[in-house]
C-alpha cells in the first residue's frame, strides 16, 4: 500500500496547468494517500487552487537550493518526510538524480536523458512532434505506469484570499467597477510569440469602450517595456498597470474579475483557461494543438502559414505568422466570447 506520494512537478507555470490532469488522476488511483508536490516557488501558490495536495515542498536550483551543497539540502529535506513513491513530471536528469538522492525507494517516470538507472519504473516518452495537447503527454506517463485514466482536467479555483487580493490590487490602481480587459502582452524566452503590443492596445481599447469597462496591463517583472507600449496607447483613464505587482496569487486573483483576456502563447495564458476566464490567445511560432488553452471558453487567432509551427524564438524571415494577425480578428473572437 502506498501511504504517502511526492509528485515532482514541472517547473514553469503553463506545464503545471497541463499537467493537472494527470495529477488528478494520481489521486484518483490514490485517493487515501498522502500527497505532496515538489514545486519551485514561483509555482507553489497554483496548487492551492486545486483538489490533488495535501502540502507542497519548495525545491529552488537556481536560489537557495543552487549548487552541490543546495543539492544536497533538498534531498535531505525530502528524505525527512519519508516517501514511498515518487512520480517525476520533469524530464530532467537532475529531477531523477535528486529523488534517488532522497532515498524515496519507488521512483516512476519518463525514461529521458539516460536518467534510467535512476527510476525504478520507466516509461518510453512517446516522440515528437506529439501532435496532441501536451496535457496528454502527461496523461501518457501516469497511463503507462499503469494508473487509471480520467479525462483531463485542468481547472483552477481562485480560493477567496486569492479574490481578495487581487480586488486590493485593482482598487489600488483605480478600478472603478465594471467589465475588465486583461492584456499580457509578453512571453518568457520567445521575441517570436510577441504580437504587437500596438495591436494589443488597439483591441484592448475597443473592446472597454464597447463594453464600458477598463484596461488591466499584467506581466511579469521583465515585461516592463511591453507593458509600457501597451499603456501608451490607452487613455489614462482607462488603464490599470498591474505588470510586476502581482504575486502568482494575485494574479490568479485578478485573472477571476476579467471579462475577458487577451494573451500570447504564455504561463497566464494556460492560468486563464484553467480558471474559465473568457481568454483569446494569438498563436504564431508554436503549435496550438500542443500548447494551446484547454478551455471551451478560450479561442486561438493565428494565421496559417507554411512555417508554422516553427517554434523558433527569433523569426529568422518576416514573422509573418504574427504580422498577418489583425486586430479585427482579435477583437471579433473576443466580442464574441464576452457576449456568449
Amino acid at each position: 500500500m502506498t501511504d504517502s506520494i511526492l509528485i515532482f512537478a514541472p517547473s514553469w507555470i503553463g506545464d503545471s496547468v497541463m499537467s493537472l490532469g494527470a495529477m488528478r488522476a494520481v489521486r484518483k488511483t490514490h485517493s487515501n494517500a498522502r500527497i505532496v508536490a515538489l514545486t519551485r516557488p514561483w509555482v507553489q501558490e497554483l496548487y492551492a487552487g486545486c483538489d490533488v495536495f495535501d502540502d507542497t515542498i519548495l525545491y529552488d536550483p537556481h536560489g537557495a537550493d543552487r549548487g552541490i551543497s543546495g543539492f544536497l539540502r533538498a534531498a535531505r529535506r525530502v528524505r525527512l518526510e519519508d516517501f514511498d513513491l515518487s512520480i517525476l513530471f520533469p524530464n530532467a536528469f537532475r529531477a531523477a538524480f535528486l529523488i534517488h538522492t532522497a532515498g524515496i525507494p519507488e521512483r516512476w517516470g519518463y525514461a529521458t536523458e539516460k536518467r534510467g538507472v535512476f527510476l525504478t519504473k520507466r516509461v518510453p516518452p512517446a516522440p515528437r512532434p506529439f501532435g496532441r495537447h501536451q496535457a496528454h503527454f502527461y496523461l501518457d506517463l501516469i497511463g503507462g505506469l499503469g494508473l487509471d485514466l480520467v479525462e483531463p482536467d485542468l481547472s483552477l479555483q481562485a480560493t477567496e484570499p486569492m479574490r481578495r487580493a487581487g480586488r486590493t490590487l485593482l482598487e489600488r490602481e483605480g478600478y472603478k467597477g465594471g467589465p475588465l480587459v486583461g492584456v499580457h502582452p509578453g512571453a518568457t524566452n520567445s521575441r517570436a510569440k510577441l504580437w504587437q503590443t500596438s495591436r494589443y492596445a488597439e483591441v484592448a481599447l475597443k473592446l472597454a469602450e464597447t463594453l464600458d469597462g477598463q484596461v488591466v496591463i499584467l506581466g511579469g517583472i521583465t515585461e516592463g517595456v511591453l507593458a509600457e507600449e501597451v499603456r501608451a496607447g490607452l487613455p489614462k483613464e482607462r488603464v490599470l498597470m498591474l505588470q510586476g505587482k502581482t504575486s502568482l496569487g494575485e494574479l490568479m486573483g485578478v485573472l477571476s474579475e476579467l471579462a475577458v483576456f487577451l494573451t500570447n502563447d504564455s504561463g497566464p495564458m494556460h492560468l486563464a483557461a484553467a480558471l474559465a476566464v473568457p481568454t483569446v490567445a494569438v498563436f504564431g511560432p508554436t503549435d496550438f494543438r500542443e500548447t494551446g488553452p484547454y478551455s471551451s471558453v478560450a479561442r486561438v487567432v493565428r494565421e496559417p502559414v507554411d512555417c508554422s509551427p516553427c517554434l523558433y524564438r527569433d523569426c529568422p524571415i518576416d514573422h509573418r505568422c504574427m504580422e498577418r494577425v489583425t486586430p479585427e480578428r482579435v477583437y471579433d473572437e473576443a466580442l464574441a466570447l464576452v457576449s456568449s
